[in-house]
């Protein structure tokens, strides 16, 4: 009886012991403290590449926009997902656009989490890649990767190419401005763009499509134009004429300036011994015979001639020789 009952209450021998099961859950434990932060670590690791190769993307899709001759500091690249970049464990930082579209952590105490972004030269389509360094290190190189030489705390770097992109878009507007100016046909200065001082300065001067870079030669074109309108007034005048535009007399025959009066006088006695000799041969053809006289001031041809039987005679003696003269 007693031994059918020992029998009954006897243990299986071959099963675990509480202390073997203890330390199994201690080492289990133990593995799970390393693991699992290293797992974590991993995955927000490659959220963050994951997020570059999208900012990759986004950079040029506002690359195209640039091309397309879209502001870029008014539009966000055409796929943009403000979900997709939470999900990554980034936010877009306020004011991003194409010109400058900005990620910062989106739980900002995760210190493997850094700030990156890319900026666009909205005047030349320059792209460059900032970023700001993480507390972690184990992200640095991602940092580095994506940023290189402006992977770094010191914002005095990244203005130099904030500072290049500002002188690029002044320069434009500048640049534009004085055009819009010159196609005006103005007469005065205006500024233009220094590229040594990288500002607004450099004083021209214009006289409606002529250009200087002094004022005395910008004062000899406006004169010399303003001579050559005034003279156009007598494209076909024989004479002298003082042009006060000018401020001085000129000796024209026919528009043309003879440049002394002598030559005037000589291209007018011209013009008058032909008209002269002209009418002179019309004479011999139509007038009858006798005696006649040239053209006042015409030179030779001014002389008495005479005609007989449509023959000029240039001497008196010729014409009492003739065969017209009578006594």
């Amino acid at each position: 009886m007693i031994n059918s009952i020992n029998n009954r209450f006897s243990f299986d021998e071959n099963g675990y012991s509480l202390i073997e099961i203890v330390v199994v859950l201690a080492v289990l434990s133990t593995l799970s403290l390393i693991s699992i932060p290293n797992v974590l670590r991993s995955i927000k690791l490659s959220r963050i590449d994951e997020a570059k190769i999208l900012m990759d993307s986004y950079a040029a899709e506002c690359l195209q926009e640039f091309r397309f001759g879209n502001d870029l500091d008014n539009i966000l690249p055409p796929t943009f997902s403000e979900k997709k970049i939470q999900a990554l464990g980034f936010k877009k930082s306020i004011s991003s656009s194409c010109s400058n579209l900005s990620l910062e952590p989106l739980n900002k105490s995760d210190e493997l989490f850094f700030q990156f972004d890319f900026r666009i030269g909205t005047e030349s389509g320059t792209l460059i890649k900032t970023s700001t360094p993480p507390v972690d290190t184990a992200s640095k190189n991602g940092c580095d990767l994506w940023g290189g030489d402006l992977c770094t705390s010191n914002n005095s770097l990244k203005n130099v190419w904030e500072n290049k992109f500002k002188i690029e878009t002044e320069k434009v507007a500048c640049e534009s401005e004085f055009f819009n100016w010159r196609n005006t046909l103005p007469s005065g200065s205006k500024n233009r763009w220094d590229d040594q001082n990288e500002s607004c300065t450099q004083k021209v001067w214009v006289h409606k499509s002529f250009i200087a870079n002094t004022e005395s030669e910008y004062q000899e074109i406006k004169a010399g134009e303003e001579c050559t309108t005034a003279k156009n007034d007598y494209s076909s005048y024989s004479g002298e004429k003082f042009i006060p535009e000018c401020s001085k007399t000129f000796y024209f025959y026919q528009g043309i300036d003879m440049t002394s009066k002598d030559r005037m006088q000589m291209k007018l006695i011209e013009d008058n011994e032909i008209s002269c000799e002209v009418k002179k041969e019309n004479n011999r053809l139509t007038a009858s015979n006798g005696k006649y006289i040239g053209v006042a001031s015409s030179g030779n041809c001014g002389n008495y001639y005479w005609i007989c039987n449509k023959r000029i005679l240039n001497s008196l003696d010729q014409w009492k020789e003739s065969d017209c003269y009578s006594p």
